[in-house]
């Protein structure tokens, strides 16, 4: 098989397969926790973020986290595949349900995806919560312009690069829950043109994986402590 027929199977057979895969058996369902979507018996906050909420520097700082899929064997591997091995287009398998899911619930939200250090970026040539949070600024069709009518919204906010990852950090699958929840510093700081344009405002945060909930804290921390109104996040899967 030569690469454009190669191309041309993957785009139109085997990715519409990985789609009806991912919609059929990974989307999360059932019980969760009211802050982080933790899948658990009843709705109702969960012991890790009792502990988060009990912290003073902590509390209330992340509104809610909404993950969409379950983090299990075949979504490590989507993922995997798609951050790690460089194959970008995966992103697109999540492209309905983000977009689906973000103009039902957030359209008064900027999109604002979580940075990569300039060293990881140039490692892997793309930040995956870039692609996702592009999938909330695409072209609407005529139903979702129908549906912000009748929620009397007249657009989708762009989405915004506020955030700059300063400080270059070992990959966070490498590190131990320990490691994770043990780090005091804030690696982000924002864009300085853009600072102005956090105040008094709704954000919403992309990201790939929910893991500890440490990553969403510290960039909702700075936000936060800039005047955002309100700062909640949404992630592909609740590792």
């Amino acid at each position: 098989m030569n690469c454009q027929a190669g191309a041309l199977f993957y785009r139109f057979f085997l990715l519409p397969c990985c789609v009806k895969a991912v919609k059929i058996s990974l989307k999360l369902a059932g019980p969760s926790c009211n802050i982080c979507s933790r899948p658990q018996p009843v709705n109702e906050v969960c012991e890790d973020c009792k502990r988060w909420e009990s912290d003073p520097d902590w509390q209330g700082i992340l509104d809610h986290n909404r993950s969409l899929y379950r983090y299990n064997d075949i979504m490590q591997e989507i993922i995997a595949q798609w951050k790690y091995r460089g194959d970008a287009v995966l992103a697109l398998i999540f492209r309905e349900n983000i977009r689906k899911f973000y103009l039902h619930h957030y359209t008064d939200y900027i999109p604002v995806p979580i940075p990569l250090s300039s060293k990881r970026l140039q490692e892997r040539g793309f930040n995956q919560s870039e692609l996702l949070a592009d999938f909330t600024n695409e072209p609407l069709a005529f139903y979702e312009k129908w549906q912000l009518f009748t929620r009397k919204s007249s657009h989708v906010p762009a989405v915004s690069p506020i955030l700059e990852r300063t400080i270059h950090e070992e990959k966070q699958s490498k590190k131990s829950r320990r490691e994770r929840l043990s780090s005091k510093e804030n690696p982000f700081q924002l864009s300085s043109d853009l600072e102005l344009s956090v105040n008094s405002k709704n954000i919403i945060l992309l990201d790939d994986i929910y893991t500890t909930g440490t990553t969403l804290r510290k960039a909702s921390k700075l936000l936060k402590e800039h005047g955002a109104k309100s700062v909640c996040a949404i992630t592909l899967a609740r590792g």
